[in-house]
């Protein structure tokens, strides 16, 4: 995995490889087990996160920014063969405890979408869904995020269902969290994630029109830069995903998904206890999608 803007600049391009970025998407990373494995859909364990860097690592892939992105387009960049980005949302504070020393280590540029109210302390709104509370950053920490060279993105004011609210309120949870954070930062504020993935015509129009250049959803797909750069859709990894799971996330073209999954499944069944085994199967999957990958 390699990190920086310099070594990105050094990056030939060959050809146009913004519909194949793939954009990962996380919340906490903690290092407790029960946590990832009572709540998969937020928590993946420190071990298994750092997993993932390694297997990136190992595939080549070279993490960027969105604000990577936009000086490619501008012709300032190269965009690398392999491009990866990797978002954090909601900024939890175990999260800049346990994936900022990986991502560091490992030389991994990331996105961290975080609240413009920086009165919010804790993920209330996940209370409301059964989710256990959690301590978000504050002040000094997104600072310190920034200057580590990180990205910081808005995650609008308090997390709120933006489709939900009128057009005004909308508005001020959108155009607000990015004026505050820039002046926190005393830099621009480019990219928006929506809360809850959740966003509509209206919601869109405002992220553009608050002079944002990005707006992520969590729809899985192809990230649809060149489509509709403000319903950029990303990979969710779940505290589940293992390295059959995040191969086939990361490697396998995104409309043969679902069906590699549930087919890999199938056939790691059909064989646990025949001749072949199945961890060499999951390595052969791993290699055909890598294969087919190329080979797009």
């Amino acid at each position: 995995m390699t990190n920086g803007q310099t070594i990105v600049d050094r990056k030939r391009s060959n050809g146009d490889h913004s519909h194949d970025i793939k954009i990962l998407m996380y919340h906490r990373i903690v290092d407790d087990k029960n946590l990832s494995h009572r709540y998969p859909q937020v928590c993946v364990h420190v071990r298994d996160f750092r997993h993932h860097l390694a297997l990136l690592e190992r595939w080549g892939f070279t993490a960027i920014t969105f604000e990577d992105y936009q000086l490619c387009l501008e012709g300032e960049l190269n965009l690398p063969k392999k491009p990866v980005i990797l978002t954090f949302d909601d900024g939890y504070v175990d999260t800049f405890q346990h994936a900022v020393p990986l991502l560091q280590e490992f030389g991994t540029r990331a996105v961290f979408f975080v609240l413009g109210n920086q009165q919010i302390s804790t993920n209330i709104w996940d209370e409301k869904i059964g989710l256990p509370r959690a301590s978000l950053i504050n002040e000094k920490q997104i600072l310190e995020l920034h200057g580590a060279g990180f990205e910081i993105g808005s995650h609008s004011m308090t997390h709120a269902v933006l489709p939900a609210l009128s057009r005004e309120q909308a508005w001020e949870e959108i155009l607000r969290s990015r004026a505050l954070l820039e002046i926190l930062l005393n830099a621009p504020v480019k990219s928006f994630a929506f809360p809850y993935g959740l966003a509509d015509t209206m919601t869109k129009k405002l992220v553009k029109d608050a002079g944002y250049s990005i707006g992520c959803a969590t729809y899985a797909g192809r990230p649809r830069f060149g489509t509709d750069p403000f319903d950029i859709h990303r990979i969710v990894v779940p505290g589940t995903s293992d390295t059959l799971g995040f191969a086939l996330r990361v490697l396998a073209p995104f409309e043969y998904y679902s069906w590699l999954r549930w087919k890999t499944k199938l056939l790691l069944f059909a064989h646990r206890n025949g001749k072949r085994n199945g961890q060499l199967l999951a390595n052969e999957i791993i290699e055909a999608a890598d294969i087919a990958k190329e080979q797009e």
